[in-house]
């Protein structure tokens, strides 16, 4: 069964998270994509393991061909510019500017394919005061006010996941669908543009609307206290978390639970802003009690009181997890030079084009040859090409 974006060609000139989570994300739907890479060493993630193929990067490259192209080469840059001409989206994350002056930019692109549509993503924009500086996840998540929404500024810390990246990637492939969409309707192609910084600054609008509504800044801890969430060890210290929300049944299934029926009647705890009122002194109350008991125990009566309640769970409880499990995931792929890889697979299903998970990872420049034929380079000029560190 063919793909939803099926014929869809992508010209990948992209590393580490933000280009290829964007192209990826279209490659599981069906999309051909082609990952330019510098010869001899690749996208950067390749060398966070052994043999240029860690697990980081088989994350994020699954479903695309790899092609090795030297684009500061005039023939390196000839190449790129007939496989953008054959191709529906170019997809780069270089400082702005940098494409644009070897003459690979979104006008070149459109001067030989007026239809293209050209994704630039960066630190901070093509324009304004920090374009030319270096923008990495965590300084996204810094300068958007997104890491003070999930670590205490007296105390900070970094995050074990790369926030900004992922949510630049995703507002990338988010943007390139509306203008394949438009350019249905319209025939034309345009450029799309985003940032860590405007992305993750737009991911933060929830919070930025309390801001603009009530003028205090907000905390992390401040939607925990509005929001019901709690986070509690048992006896044996295995973590699980509590989301009341706002239906009050939430908070009755709770007292009922925890044996505590009389604070229904507390003024402290009575209703919604008296416990976020004694937030702290509620969490201490009920981290008495759930420290009697154990995780599985709690939530089983959680669950049971129809209560939102899950256990804190690490990576290795996630894939034992039955309710993962029934989405199929892991995945595995199998190169034939590499091996099996375990990947996790998409996060959305369709019903008549499902996204495809069969294409491992390429090594260095796989498919080099082939793309390369296909645009009618011949054997002896692509051997000549790669003498000249070209290809």
């Amino acid at each position: 069964m063919n793909g939803a974006l099926e014929g869809i060609r992508i010209l990948e000139l992209a590393s580490y998270v933000t280009g290829p989570f964007a192209s990826l994300l279209l490659a599981d739907m069906g999309a051909d994509v082609i990952k330019v890479e510098q010869p001899g060493q690749g996208d950067p993630f390749r060398g966070w393991g052994e043999k240029l193929y860690s697990g980081t990067f088989c994350s994020l490259n699954r479903n695309k061909r790899s092609v090795t192209l030297d684009i500061r080469h005039d023939q390196g840059r000839d190449i790129f510019l007939k496989l953008a001409a054959d191709s529906d989206i170019v997809i780069e994350n270089f400082r702005p500017g940098t494409l644009e002056k070897r003459g690979l930019g979104y006008d070149a692109a459109r001067a030989l394919n007026p239809k293209i549509i050209y994704c630039s993503i960066s630190g901070f924009g093509q324009k304004g005061p920090y374009r030319d500086l270096p923008g990495y996840d965590t300084i996204g998540q810094a300068m958007s006010g997104l890491l003070s929404l999930l670590t205490d500024p007296e105390k900070p810390q970094g995050m074990g996941i790369s926030f900004s990246d992922h949510l630049t990637g995703i507002y990338a492939c988010y943007g390139i669908l509306a203008a394949l969409v438009n350019r249905l309707m319209t025939g034309e192609g345009q450029r799309v543009e985003t940032s860590l910084l405007r992305a993750t600054v737009a991911f933060v609008s929830e919070n930025a609307a309390r801001y603009f509504e009530t003028g205090v800044v907000p905390r992390r801890a401040y939607r925990t206290r509005t929001a019901g969430v709690f986070a509690f060890v048992d006896k044996d210290g295995l973590p699980f978390v509590i989301h009341l929300s706002s239906p009050e049944k939430f908070w009755r299934g709770l007292l009922d639970v925890v044996g505590k029926p009389e604070w229904a009647d507390d003024p402290r705890f009575s209703d919604r802003k008296g416990r976020f009122e004694n937030y702290d002194l509620l969490s201490e109350q009920l981290q008495s009690v759930f420290r009697g008991g154990q995780r599985k125990e709690w939530l089983r009566r959680l669950q049971e009181r129809d209560v939102p309640a899950a256990p804190l769970n690490t990576l290795r409880e996630v894939f034992e997890d039955p309710q993962v499990r029934e989405y199929g995931f892991p995945i595995e792929v199998e190169h034939p030079r590499m091996g099996k890889v375990k990947l996790v697979g998409s996060g959305v299903e369709l019903s008549r084009t499902p996204a495809r998970m069969n294409v491992p990872p390429p090594i260095l420049g796989e498919h080099t040859g082939e793309v390369l034929g296909a645009l009618g380079y011949s054997q002896e000029a692509i051997a000549k090409l790669k003498g000249l560190g070209v290809v």
